[in-house]
């Protein structure tokens, strides 16, 4: 099978403007997005740059746009003709690599709270069944960000809005009494700015809905 990738290509640092190259590549049905990258990669070119880290629990690191849709692309299997590239509206470092640490520093900025619970504070104790096993369906984030990638309202308000992964992490975070109680401004701000137009849960790979159960877990605090 022949495919044709066009593939998104700048340097803040040295580009003026985005390109996109044009790789011909021939593969198997079955092979993936990824796999093509590191085609691209080891046989055309050795600057491409974009993140995968396959094997790990929590990985998300290979996030990508297809054909205008996010996708993981260690799962979405190649197409005859591809654009491919990098997660819209989040701080990019070069060609599909987005600033994820960026993002991450400005979701704890907005919630002392989570900032707290980022750096280690709270340990999870014992609670009932139903509970814990709210805690970890919400804990099978990949933490990709492609909800924050996706989500309208985040792109208009980033310097206000948590957005949709800064509500699972305030839900786990609700869920642990390990930690201390979550004052009620620091909930109801974000969730009065989110729409819940479900555009997040659609795009999200994870096969359970888990943003749609963090913000109900939030309404029933």
């Amino acid at each position: 099978m022949r495919v044709k990738c066009d593939v998104f290509r700048f340097d803040p640092d040295s580009d003026i403007k985005p390109r996109y190259d044009v790789f011909i590549l021939d593969v198997e049905p079955t092979d993936t997005v990824l796999s093509a990258l590191i085609r691209i990669y080891r046989d055309f070119d050795s600057a491409l740059s974009f993140r995968f880290a396959c094997g790990v629990v929590k990985c998300g690191e290979c996030a990508v746009m297809v054909n205008r849709s996010p996708c993981l692309a260690c799962e979405k299997t190649v197409e005859p003709e591809m654009k491919i590239e990098p997660l819209p509206n989040l701080p990019l470092i070069k060609d599909l690599v987005i600033d994820r640490s960026k993002v991450f520093e400005q979701i704890l900025k907005l919630s002392s709270r989570l900032s707290e619970m980022r750096k280690g504070g709270g340990r999870l104790q014992s609670i009932d069944p139903d509970t814990a096993n709210r805690y970890v369906q919400l804990t099978k984030c990949f933490e990709c960000l492609i909800c924050q990638s996706s989500c309208p309202v985040f792109t208009e308000m980033t310097t206000q809005f948590i957005g949709p992964l800064g509500l699972l992490w305030l839900a786990q975070m609700s869920l642990n009494p390990g930690n201390n109680a979550i004052p009620r401004r620091d909930v109801e701000s974000p969730l009065e700015m989110c729409q819940r137009c479900d555009i997040c849960s659609d795009a999200c790979p994870c096969s359970e809905d888990i943003l749609k159960l963090a913000i109900d877990t939030l309404e029933k605090r």
